[in-house]
């Protein structure tokens, strides 16, 4: 571990000076040395493979400002703006709104501070997105908050993953900002790039976009609709995936008081094996973690009715 993380951080250091060096020479020089490391420096699969959540949650932010200043030289760059949409939101939802999840239970004040920089970083990760997708489609905008429904068809299989992080970020900073109402009234542009996408490819990423529609039917308390995109992530995934169960427990069975099969599928995430997923094993070990903080917390969920020898003795 101790050699791993040595070699990550010199790989950084290394990136750190070719961008330092590029931004710093003639325009063409500077282009040529950002295109040929940029590659190496957003691949999702370098950090969502990782198993030591630390790591990731140490190195993002000082990557994420690198691909800024990449994208402050050259705006429509898109291989650096889809990045900064996929790390802004996964540095808010794996370490911000996990670190206010832990939070809330005995520190409101923090909890709140911890979810208006998740919120925030959700909506600077829904503006790169959105910026990307400009460059192939222009005024795509301002075409999906006027008609999200005719906007969405001019989207192609090609699409589905910046439509994943694009309409992922947006909902969840709308999550965040329900008393918002100018967020609010962009839901039905975030839903439909996510519908647009599963409509496209249900199995990308062996059923994430059916996790996302777990959280968005029962924000609409349609939990029957919310079991069976969970039974279909799950059928994808063949299993091997915490998120979903985490998902449908924290946002269905809370709601519909069901204590037993909150714990039942809480139990079922803990157990699985991160290493059986390497391409998710960060969000599997994240997964994970919030299933034990929610178990840890199952009294303050659910409200457990008195039995009938509890209540004759407090009426004695």
């Amino acid at each position: 571990m101790r050699q791993k993380r040595e070699f990550l951080n010199r790989w950084f250091c290394c990136c750190a000076v070719v961008l330092v060096l590029a931004l710093s020479v003639g325009c063409s020089l500077r282009s040529m040395a950002v295109n040929a490391v940029l590659p190496t420096l957003v691949n999702p699969a370098v950090y969502l493979s990782e198993e030591d959540p630390e790591l990731v949650r140490e190195a993002l932010p000082f990557l994420l400002k690198t691909i800024e200043s990449i994208i402050e030289a050259d705006p429509k760059h898109q291989d650096a703006l889809r990045f900064a949409n996929m790390g802004f939101v996964l540095y808010g939802s794996a370490f911000l709104q996990e670190d206010a999840a832990y939070a809330e239970w005995d520190d409101y004040v923090l909890a709140s501070e911890l979810k208006g920089r998740a919120q925030r970083m959700y909506l600077r990760a829904r503006d790169y997105g959105l910026r990307a997708l400009e460059v192939d489609y222009p005024d795509i905008s301002d075409d999906l908050r006027l008609d999200p429904e005719t906007a969405i068809t001019i989207f192609e299989s090609d699409d589905v993953e910046a439509l994943y992080y694009l309409g992922g970020a947006w909902v969840l900073g709308i999550s965040l900002g329900l008393a918002q109402p100018s967020l609010i009234g962009d839901l039905p542009s975030a839903r439909s790039l996510l519908q647009r996408a599963i409509e496209l490819d249900e199995d990308y990423s062996h059923g994430a976009l059916h996790d996302a529609f777990i959280a968005l039917e029962a924000m609409d308390g349609s939990y029957d609709n919310a079991r069976e995109h969970f039974e279909r992530a799950v059928e994808l995934s063949e299993g091997k995936r915490a998120g979903p169960y985490v998902s449908f427990a924290s946002h269905v069975s809370v709601a519909e008081e069901n204590r037993q099969e909150f714990e039942d599928l809480l139990a079922v995430a803990i157990a699985i094996d991160p290493d059986d997923d390497p391409a998710n094993r960060l969000l599997n070990i994240i997964a994970q973690r919030r299933a034990q903080n929610l178990l840890d917390h199952v009294d303050d969920l659910f409200f457990e009715p008195l039995n009938e020898t509890d209540t004759n003795q407090e009426n004695q």
